[in-house]
């Protein structure tokens, strides 16, 4: 429930290790220091932190090969200046998460300015404290607290967020691990064609979970080509949008890892998460070749990067002793609250409705430990 998950958030728990991918070294060196300070209101006390920053080509790495690169940074950082074998403690059953925060923050301009352009560093009408001084709770900081929830559930795996969105799931904190992947949706039944239209699905990439509690990833498109592109998946037992944030096992991280090293220590490709990962290992060929098609991928590159993550999970499940399925899901509920900081009108939005006087508005002072206002009216699951 969303005060259970409430509960979790306030940095007496989280994840063994938090991993930073930042835009530049003078970020890497503020988020280091920052966040070991603010550790037990933020990442949790003890945590490792491991701020790193991506020096890649101009186009970015994407944050497919975005996430391995960062891990893979952050464990060579972990080892030569803390002493500590993150692959080993991975596999003994830490658990690890990671913020991806690289960028301009152009949707959220001007305020990242502010901030010498550190875009997770703007604040937010919150208080931490910091060598014993009050300074204001910054967007990264709220998001890690808010994602530490899932850590007790997460061993032995990899979680990786987006450094500007918060979310309360309304279907609380559900395990991890039945699946080398599982990614973050607002599931609910499947819907008709018109609940479809109604709902603007087709805006959304969309996570589909099947009978088996398999899940796949479809890009924003109509209910006739979802389920055009699902025909062989199966029954379809829940649909939602998916929140993009994504937790790996130990094993399938690593293995990824050896899979793209050419692509890692050339650090000029770019691949994504949902359309060069999660698609191609869940989809059939023709019907992940057309969705390419329609964002400028040539067939002959599309299907020629099919069979190669084809390839990969045949030979992952192999060594992992069997099973069929590489991607699962986490349901967040489908009445979650989702406030979105990385865009300016949301920015204002959300920072509005602190005064409110709502059910949602509760959640959020709540989850920013702020006071009661005398006349707010209304308590946390009063709606």
């Amino acid at each position: 429930t969303l005060k259970q998950a409430l509960s979790l958030m306030d940095g007496s728990v989280g994840y063994d290790a938090v991993i930073v991918c930042t835009s530049n070294p003078s970020q890497e060196r503020f988020w280091q220091s920052r966040l070991e300070k603010t550790r037990g209101q933020a990442a949790r006390q003890g945590a490792l932190i491991l701020a790193v920053h991506e020096d890649w080509a101009a186009d970015g790495a994407g944050n497919g090969l975005g996430t391995l690169y960062a891990y893979f940074k952050a464990s060579t950082k972990a080892k030569s200046e803390f002493s500590v074998d993150l692959d080993a403690k991975l596999k003994e059953g830490w658990s690890v998460a990671m913020y991806h925060t690289a960028g301009k923050g152009t949707r959220l301009a001007p305020l990242p300015g502010s901030e010498n352009n550190n875009k997770p560093g703007v604040k937010l009408p919150a208080i931490v404290d910091i060598e014993g001084k009050q300074a204001e709770l910054t967007i990264l900081e709220a998001v890690i607290r808010q994602t530490n929830s899932y850590a007790p559930q997460r061993r032995g795996r990899c979680s990786v967020f987006w450094g500007d969105q918060v979310f309360i799931p309304s279907a609380g904190c559900p395990p991890s691990g039945s699946h080398p992947a599982d990614i973050l949706a607002c599931l609910g039944p499947m819907p008709t064609e018109q609940e479809w239209a109604e709902r603007g699905l087709e805006k959304y990439g969309l996570i589909a979970v099947n009978a088996q509690g398999n899940a796949a990833q479809v890009e924003k498109v109509t209910y006739a080509v979802a389920t055009s592109l699902l025909s062989s998946f199966g029954n379809i037992a829940r649909v939602g949008p998916s929140l993009g944030s994504f937790s790996m096992s130990a094993s399938l991280l690593l293995a990824l890892l050896r899979e793209f090293d050419e692509e890692i220590r050339g650090r000029t490709a770019k691949l994504d998460s949902d359309p060069h990962l999660w698609m191609p290992l869940t989809l059939p060929e023709d019907a992940y070749a057309s969705v390419m098609l329609t964002k400028g991928t040539s067939d002959a590159d599309a299907r020629a990067h099919y069979r190669r993550m084809q390839a990969f999970k045949e030979a992952f499940l192999k060594a992992e002793g069997g099973g069929e399925a590489m991607l699962g899901a986490v349901d967040a509920g489908s009445n979650c609250y989702w406030w979105d900081y990385g865009l300016l009108k949301l920015y204002q939005k959300n920072n509005l409705l602190v005064p409110k006087a709502s059910a949602e508005a509760a959640a959020l002072r709540t989850f920013l430990r702020l006071p009661e206002p005398p006349a707010a009216g209304v308590r946390l699951g009063a709606e």
